[in-house]
């Protein structure tokens, strides 16, 4: 999984960058607060501490300083909460492709959402529980499918290289997806 680590990686690096480049805009943000309508929206504090950071050298050095380093672990936890995240998908990949949950269909209008009802919690657990059962037959039809006979061997070759290509799509596929909510969720 040493490619998907690499983009993990770089992700995390491109977040960091850009949380880094928001020192200044935030600094300025905060001055141009004084006497507009939207002050009122936020700390009277901001253009006073901003006032102090542009005036002070040192605070502002600081202040910079401790801001990088909390940017910086931020980037290590995240490389690592991923990094587990694939070393236990990729020790038992059965596991985690069974485990995937639908969680309503993609364009589903999600502007009035709200918690279930027990009723229609009810009412969705057999339906998970038939979507994991679907899955487990498909991993077990896509078993199957690959000779065991030594005089098909190119051919059982050829369907394992595909299930793990199929595998490997399908959790790149979810990486992905959970990179893109952990970006969106800044």
């Amino acid at each position: 999984h040493t490619p998907l680590q690499r983009r993990v990686q770089y992700v995390g690096e491109r977040i960091k960058w850009f949380f880094q480049q928001q020192k200044e805009a935030v600094l300025e943000f905060m001055d141009s607060l004084k006497g507009t309508p939207s002050a009122n929206m936020y700390s009277p504090l901001y253009p006073k501490h901003a006032k102090l950071i542009k005036q002070n050298d040192m605070i502002r050095h600081l202040l910079f300083q401790t801001y990088d380093k909390a940017c910086k672990r931020q980037l290590q936890q995240f490389v690592e909460l991923f990094d587990n995240m694939l070393t236990s998908t990729f020790s038992n990949p059965w596991v985690f492709l069974k485990g995937n949950t639908g969680g309503g269909g993609d364009g589903e209008d999600t502007s009035d959402a709200a918690l279930p009802s027990f009723d229609d919690t009810k009412e969705r657990i057999p339906k998970e529980i038939q979507g994991r059962a679907g899955t487990e037959s498909v991993l077990s039809r896509w078993l199957t499918d690959i000779p065991t006979d030594s005089s098909q061997i190119d051919e059982a070759v050829n369907k394992v290289q595909l299930l793990v290509l199929k595998t490997y799509s399908f959790i790149r596929s979810q990486v992905c997806d959970q990179v893109e909510l952990f970006a969106e969720s800044f």
